[in-house]
């Protein structure tokens, strides 16, 4: 009986990580459109101001802004400009608020700012930990109401009624994934042995395999199954 219940309890668990693998990912795919504001652009709004960071030749400088709800984490860089003229500011105003952007997390930045065009976000999403990274990079203006976007570590949407982006992330955050995979499994084992108990026990009540249903009327209980043999 011992092979038996330990094949059932294999076959349980691959379904339930592959359950959990299909909500870690779900959940995190989810969390990149919800919630959404009426038109405006989905996810947590980018409000909270982290610092500056220019370019290497120190022409254009960058304002940082994060949003961030319970399973989704943006951060924005967005080059400073008024009417398309770089915005002027006073060196003691940058170095007051400039920001080291290798103090940030890894999939939360880029290397350098030189290689933003315009703007950027970095995302990660996942509950109860992230688990997806992807970013969004400003790639060129043809009007004021249509920009071509670029997605890295992720799957490109088509773009939504504003023309704003949209993506899926595909990138790993560990050790994020991995804490989900095991979390969501775990959370999908309890009904999945329900289930299999109930199967189990509705079958021997009725004087079935509980493998294939074949009756087992008149059999003495530890033989083989003569249907399939188990």
């Amino acid at each position: 009986m011992m092979p038996r219940a330990s094949g059932l309890n294999r076959r349980r668990l691959v379904a339930a990580v592959l359950l959990g693998l299909a909500t870690t990912v779900g959940i995190s795919w989810a969390a990149m459109f919800w919630p959404r504001r009426g038109r405006d652009y989905y996810g947590p709004p980018a409000n909270t101001f982290v610092g500056y960071n220019r370019t290497s030749d120190g022409h254009r400088i960058f304002s940082i802004f994060e949003g961030r709800n319970s399973w989704h984490r943006v951060m924005s860089y967005w080059f400073n400009q008024i009417s398309g003229m770089a915005m002027m500011m006073r060196i003691e105003d940058y170095e007051a608020g400039e920001v080291d952007l290798a103090t940030l997390p890894r999939h939360l930045r880029p290397e350098s700012v030189d290689g933003i065009e315009m703007q950027a976000w970095y995302r990660e999403t996942g509950w109860p930990m992230p688990a997806l990274t992807c970013s969004i990079h400003w790639v060129r203006q043809i009007r004021n109401s249509d920009i071509i976007y670029a997605v890295e570590g992720g799957y490109q949407l088509p773009r939504d009624e504003d023309f704003n982006p949209r993506a899926l992330p595909l990138t790993p955050v560990w050790p994020g994934f991995a804490v989900n995979l095991g979390f969501w499994t775990a959370v999908w084992l309890g009904p999945l042995w329900a289930m299999g108990a109930v199967h189990v026990w509705n079958r021997r009540r009725r004087g079935c395999c509980i493998h294939c249903a074949y009756p087992r009327t008149g059999l003495p209980e530890d033989s083989l199954c003569p249907e399939c043999g188990r």
